[in-house]
C-alpha cells in the first residue's frame, strides 16, 4: 500500500488475468480460463487494474460465474436468459429418452451381427466418436489457441456432455448442473430398463410384435456398448470436481467454477457426486469389464447364446485379440486423466497425453487387434494424430510465472531424457536378445532342431486335415470359409497364393526363394501341373480352377543310389 498526496490509502493496480476483492485488495486470485476458452479470454473476464473488476459480463470471486438470470455461452461471455433458453434443454433430453432404445435394435440387429460393411462402418462410427472425444481433452488445458483451433475444441465440448452448449445455466444453478451431468448415465441406465420391462408388458397384451420385445442379455450389451463409447466423455465428467488450480495467495479454485474454493462450500457436494460417479461407472464399469474378460472364455462353451451380453467386448477385435476391448478402455481412461495431472502446468499434460497417445500406437502396431485392416489402419491414424497434434500444439502454450517455466523444462528435460534412454535400451535390448538367442541355440542345438520340427509337423498336420475329403467335407469347408474374420480370410488368401506358385513351380516359389537366398537350387524336383477350368461337381460352389501336380522325389544325395522306382502322383485340388 503507499500514501496518495491527500493522503488517502491507495494499492497497486492489478494485472490482466488476477482479481481481488475490494475488501481484501492484497488477497489476489488467478482467474483461470473456462473450459477450452484460452488464456487470452481468462485476461477478457479479469481486465486488472482496479479491485473487484470484471468484464465479459461475469461477475462473483474471480470473475467466475455469470449473474443470476444470465448463461455462460460457449465462447465464455454471459448472455441474459430468454424465454426460449430452456427449449435446448428439454430437447436434448426428449431426443437423448428417444434414440437410446432404438440404439438397442441398430447395435443387436442382424445389421451388425457379423462381420461386414456396415458392421465396419458402424465401429468406425464408434472409433470417430472416440477421436473427438480424445481431442476434446485439449479444450481442458489452458492454451491460448488460435482460430480456428479455438472454435473446434469448442464445439467439441458437445460430446463430452458441456452444459453450455444447451444453456443449462437457465435452468439450474451450476451445482444441480453438475449434479445431473454425473448422474446422466444412471439414468439412462433405468430408464433403458423401464423401457424394456414396457415392451414385455405391451406384448402380453398383443399390442407389440414379439420381435421387438427387448432381451436382457442384450440390453446389458447395449448399455455395455453405449458407457464403452462415452467412457472419456462419463470419466471428464466425473473428475471435473478435481481440477484446481492454485492462486498468488496459495488458495486454490476449481477449474470449471473458478469462484468455487475448492475444499470449501459446495465444492465438497461436487466432490461427492463425482466419487460416486467414479466408483459406479468408471471403476464399476472397469471392473465389470475385466470380469467379463474372465468369464466369457468359460462360459462361450455353452454357445454365442451365453455371451450374448458380452458381445460389445469382443465383436470388433480378432479371435486371438478378442479382449482388446480391456486395453482400448484402459487407454480412454487415461485419456482423460490428463487434465487432473497438473492443472497448473498445460506442459505436463500435453507431455502426458502425447506419451500415452504414442505408447497405445506401438501397442496396436504389434498386435494389430481389429478385425479388418481398415480397422486398423484407421485406429493406428488417430493415434499418430493425437500424439502428433499434442506436441505441435506447445508453442501455443504461455508461460508467464518463472515458477511455472522451470516446472516446464524440468517436464521437457525429463521426456527428453526418458526417450533417449527408452530408445537406448530398446537397441541395446534388441542386441542382447539376438545374441542371447544365438548362444542358446548353439548350447541347445538339438532342442532348437526339435522345436522347428514340431513346428513343421503341426503345419504339415493342419494341411493333411484340409486336404482329407473325409474329415474336412465340403459342407464343413463352406461352413468354416463363411465363418472366417477378414483377417483370417486374408491371411489365407496369402497361404493359398503361396502354395499356388509352389506348385506351379514358379520362380517366386516359396521354396525356390528360400533355395535362392542359400544359394543352391533343387536337387530333382520335377514338377507337371495342368489346369483346367471346371465347375466344381457341387452346384452351390462356383467354378474354380483345378491343379493336379505330379512330384518326383529327389535322390538320396551322396548314396548314388537310385531304384527308378517312381512316387505315385498326387493331386491337389482347390
Amino acid at each position: 500500500r503507499v500514501e496518495d498526496p491527500l493522503c488517502l490509502p491507495t494499492f497497486p493496480d492489478l494485472e490482466t488475468g488476477y482479481w481481488s476483492h475490494p475488501d481484501e485488495p492484497l488477497n489476489v486470485y488467478k482467474c483461470q480460463a473456462l473450459i477450452d476458452l484460452g488464456v487470452e479470454d481468462a485476461f477478457f473476464s479479469c481486465p486488472g487494474g482496479k479491485p473487484g473488476q470484471c468484464s465479459g459480463g461475469r461477475t462473483g470471486l474471480a470473475c467466475g460465474k455469470c449473474a443470476d438470470g444470465w448463461f455462460m455461452d460457449v465462447a465464455g461471455e454471459c448472455n441474459k436468459c430468454g424465454g426460449a433458453s430452456k427449449v435446448p434443454t428439454v430437447l436434448v433430453g426428449l431426443c437423448a429418452l428417444c434414440i437410446l432404445p432404438l440404439s438397442y435394435y441398430f447395435i443387436n440387429g442382424k445389421i451388425t451381427a457379423e462381420t461386414s460393411t456396415m458392421m465396419a462402418t458402424g465401429v468406425a462410427m464408434g472409433s470417430l466418436l472416440t477421436l473427438v472425444q480424445s481431442f476434446s481433452v485439449l479444450g481442458q488445458l489452458v492454451i491460448s489457441w488460435e482460430e480456428p483451433l479455438k472454435s473446434i475444441w469448442s464445439f467439441l465440448g458437445i460430446f463430452v456432455f458441456d452444459p453450455k452448449f444447451i444453456q443449462a445455466g437457465c435452468t439450474m444453478g451450476d451445482v444441480t448442473v453438475y449434479i445431473w451431468r454425473v448422474m446422466l448415465p444412471g439414468f439412462l441406465v433405468v430408464w433403458m430398463a423401464v423401457y424394456a420391462v414396457g415392451t414385455l408388458v405391451v406384448n402380453k397384451i398383443g399390442v407389440l410384435p414379439a420381435r421387438l420385445v427387448m432381451e436382457t442379455p442384450k440390453v446389458r450389451n447395449t448399455m455395455g456398448q453405449l458407457f464403452q463409447a462415452f467412457y472419456i466423455a462419463i470419466a471428464m465428467s466425473c473428475i471435473l470436481a478435481f481440477q484446481c488450480y492454485e492462486s498468488p495467495n496459495g488458495v486454490k479454485n476449481l477449474q470449471q467454477h473458478p469462484y468455487m474454493i475448492c475444499g470449501e462450500g459446495d465444492h465438497g457436494i461436487l466432490v461427492g457426486f463425482a466419487v460416486l460417479g467414479l466408483v459406479a461407472y468408471v471403476f464399476g464399469f472397469g471392473a465389470f469389464y475385466v470380469t467379463a474378460c474372465v468369464v466369457i472364455p468359460r462360459r462361450s462353451q455353452k454357445g454365442l447364446t451365453a455371451i450374448a451380453a458380452y458381445r460389445f467386448i469382443f465383436f470388433r477385435f480378432r479371435p486371438e485379440w478378442w479382449f482388446w476391448g480391456a486395453v482400448f478402455l484402459a487407454r480412454n481412461l487415461c485419456l482423460a486423466l490428463a487434465s487432473v495431472i497438473d492443472p497448473g502446468n498445460p506442459y505436463s499434460s500435453m507431455i502426458y497425453l502425447g506419451v500415452v497417445s504414442w505408447t497405445f500406437l506401438v501397442a496396436q502396431c504389434l498386435c494389430w487387434p481389429w478385425r479388418s485392416d481398415i480397422l486398423n489402419v484407421l485406429d493406428t491414424v488417430i493415434l499418430f494424430a493425437m500424439g502428433l497434434i499434442v506436441f505441435s500444439s506447445m508453442p501455443f502454450v504461455e508461460v508467464r510465472d518463472p515458477v511455472e517455466l522451470k516446472k516446464t523444462q524440468d517436464s521437457l528435460m525429463a521426456l527428453m531424457l526418458t526417450t533417449f534412454g527408452g530408445a537406448t535400451c530398446c537397441v541395446m535390448g534388441t542386441v542382447a536378445y539376438g545374441l542371447t538367442k544365438k548362444v542358446w541355440e548353439v548350447k541347445n542345438a538339438a532342442k532348437a532342431t526339435a522345436k522347428k520340427r514340431k513346428a513343421d509337423q503341426m503345419v504339415l498336420r493342419a494341411w493333411q486335415g484340409i486336404m482329407d475329403g473325409n474329415s474336412f467335407t465340403l459342407p464343413r469347408q463352406e461352413f468354416f470359409v463363411e465363418n472366417l474374420t477378414e483377417y483370417d480370410r486374408a491371411a489365407i488368401v496369402k497361404l493359398s497364393k503361396l502354395v499356388a506358385l509352389e506348385l506351379g513351380g514358379s520362380k517366386t516359389s516359396g521354396s525356390r526363394r528360400v533355395s535362392m537366398m542359400a544359394g543352391s537350387g533343387p536337387q530333382a524336383i520335377k514338377r507337371q501341373v495342368t489346369y483346367s477350368e471346371t465347375p466344381a461337381p457341387s452346384a452351390t460352389v462356383a467354378p474354380e480352377i483345378i491343379a493336379t501336380a505330379t512330384v518326383v522325389a529327389p535322390t538320396a544325395v551322396g548314396t548314388g543310389v537310385d531304384d527308378g522306382a517312381s512316387p505315385s502322383p498326387a493331386s491337389c485340388e482347390f
